[in-house]
């Protein structure tokens, strides 16, 4: 296969597979796509402002990395958030296999490399990650993180300032989109890429550049979201919440087929067939597949408390199985790679089954995973306007039995709650201590209705006056803390209130004053994507330039040719 070929095949495969489940709408299903679109939301309504007093009685944003919000809200000017977020989920996709690609190229041949971003595209942990996940996040993050590897591997072997700029630009870039993407994938990829070099040319040039590269990466991608640390220094303490990714698959048999089957389909058979042709240049790349394999088991093996102490319990696992399938990508390349090469219509009919059975496995996977989801989609646009009416966004109201669509009133409405999707910043101790996830759904988590009890026992001191229930078993509760029905919505959605509830402060209502880290927060990581792509542009534009001066330098023209046949 044509090593250009193979990425410019990839890039079409990813418009046809992954336009049509976008434009259908599947990732507005999805856990996590309300949560982005919120954050959204709040750099359209203050850029420049680090507090956002609609979710947990107030909270930071500068609790998650801000550039892939920014984005969405930027293009949400055009089309709404939904749409925004759509279409920055279709450029990440169609960008993935082009990372994919300049990875693989680090490994393996340039036609491996080309049929393995063709496999990219079909990849189940990444279209879970994307249409049934919602992590945008986390897979631009990876994106960036890929082609940081590239570029620093890329300077490792040839020098240049413009190659260092471009890698700590691509660092800051990738920090500024999600921190824990290339905190924990970085240090392990760059290690296996360095091993891959490494037996190629001089190794003493190649290692003082290895060490002068990492040290810019850490250093921009630190300073990068230095407000951040800052308020990682002083963030609340949250209870552990449970997840299946950190169960153990050999027992669980749910997270098994979750965080396990559905990341990876047939792509270890693939990578499999590929691992003896790959040679010791694709030996680093093994080593790392397996290793995140192993530890996006999650509880199944003791590894993630070795590596990462009591918070092993805050991460979830399902990014470390989504790591070790891309690690798996230049390997299966290898295998794509060697049956295309045989020339056989078996040979050539197996590549073709194996892509159609991955593309296949990724829809039918990412739909399965939502299909408890979707019956439970509710309109929340009846609740938004209530709220909206009159002064009623002077008290803060709670939501039960919508679920995840509940995320969405956090930007229809003003009015503010205590609950929220985003745990690591929640800051009302009836939740933050609770080990629940969000309290729209309190009874799932907790079926004894304990902290369900706690929390509206709080209802005056947080000025909860307005309930909305979709889930009658929840009603008895709301009886006992003194609420009464007093409207019913369209949808079915019954509106409880509680009388004599004090309103809010306006204080409590306002967003927050821009401040230096704010401005910094709203500014550095959009310069920092200007940057990266100036500097990718003039290194590219460089390359093809010193392509064609090379080529005419080939040319040397014969004297008879310089004369022409009527010289003398």
């Amino acid at each position: 296969m044509s090593g250009r070929r193979g990425p410019l095949l990839a890039l079409w495969l990813a418009l046809c597979f992954h336009g049509p489940l976008i434009a259908g709408g599947l990732y507005r299903y999805s856990y996590d796509a309300a949560t982005h679109e919120f954050f959204a939301d709040h750099y359209a309504r203050a850029p420049f402002a680090l507090w956002d007093p609609r979710w947990f009685t107030g909270f930071s944003v500068a609790s998650y990395p801000p550039l892939v919000h920014q984005l969405v809200a930027i293009v949400a000017s055009l089309m709404g958030y939904e749409g925004a977020f759509g279409a920055i989920l279709l450029a990440a996709l169609l960008a993935f296999p082009i990372a994919v690609w300049c990875f693989a190229r680090l490994f393996v041949s340039p036609g491996a490399a080309g049929a393995a971003a063709i496999v990219a595209v079909f990849v189940p942990a990444a279209t879970l990650t994307a249409d049934a996940f919602g992590q945008l996040p986390t897979l631009v993050a990876l994106v960036l993180s890929l082609l940081l590897v590239c570029a620093w591997a890329r300077y490792v072997e040839r020098g240049g300032r413009a190659r260092l700029a471009l890698v700590a630009s691509l660092s800051g870039l990738a920090f500024t989109a999600h921190h824990a993407t290339p905190l924990l994938l970085l240090p392990a990829a760059l290690v296996a890429s360095f091993a891959a070099l490494l037996w190629q040319g001089d190794r003493g040039p190649r290692i003082r550049r290895a060490a002068v590269a990492t040290a810019a990466c850490a250093t921009v991608g630190a300073l990068a979201i230095a407000p951040f640390w800052i308020w990682s220094r002083d963030a609340p303490h949250q209870a552990f919440i449970p997840h299946l990714s950190r169960a153990d698959f050999l027992s669980d048999l749910d997270a098994q087929s979750l965080f396990f089957w559905a990341m990876y389909g047939v792509l270890p058979a693939l990578a499999l067939f590929g691992l003896r042709a790959g040679g010791r240049r694709a030996a680093p790349c093994a080593v790392l597949a397996l290793g995140y394999a192993v530890i996006g088991l999650g509880g199944t093996t003791p590894l993630p408390s070795v590596l990462f102490g009591a918070q092993w319990q805050w991460l979830t696992y399902d990014r470390f199985a989504l790591w070790a399938a891309v690690a798996l990508l230049p390997i299966a390349g290898v295998g794509v790679e060697r049956l295309v090469a045989a020339r056989t219509a078996f040979a050539r009919g197996a590549v073709a089954l194996a892509l159609v059975a991955l593309a296949g496995y990724c829809v039918v996977d990412s739909s399965l995973t939502l299909l408890g989801t979707l019956p439970h989609q509710r309109d929340v646009q009846p609740i938004a306007e209530f709220l909206n009416t009159g002064d009623r966004a002077r008290w803060r109201f709670q939501t039960f039995g919508l679920g995840e669509t509940s995320v969405r009133l956090g930007y229809l409405t003003n009015a503010t709650t205590i609950d929220g999707a985003y745990f690591s910043a929640r800051r009302v101790p009836e939740l933050a201590q609770s080990g629940i996830g969000m309290l729209d759904y309190a009874l799932w988590w907790d079926p004894s209705g304990t902290t369900l009890r706690r929390a509206l026992a709080a209802a005056d001191q947080y000025s909860i006056r307005w309930a909305f229930v979709a889930d009658v078993q929840y009603e008895d509760y709301l009886v006992e803390a003194g609420f009464r029905p007093v409207a019913t919505l369209d949808g079915r959605i019954a509106v409880w209130e509680k009388p004599g509830v004090p309103p809010l402060a306006a204080a409590a209502l306002r967003f927050g004053d821009p401040d230096l880290l704010g401005i910094l927060w709203g500014t550095l990581p959009l310069t920092l994507f200007a940057a990266t792509v100036a500097l990718g542009f003039a290194q590219h534009s460089g390359v093809a330039y010193a392509r064609v001066g090379r080529s005419i330098a080939r040319w040397k023209p014969s004297r008879r040719a310089l004369e022409g046949p009527l010289s003398p």
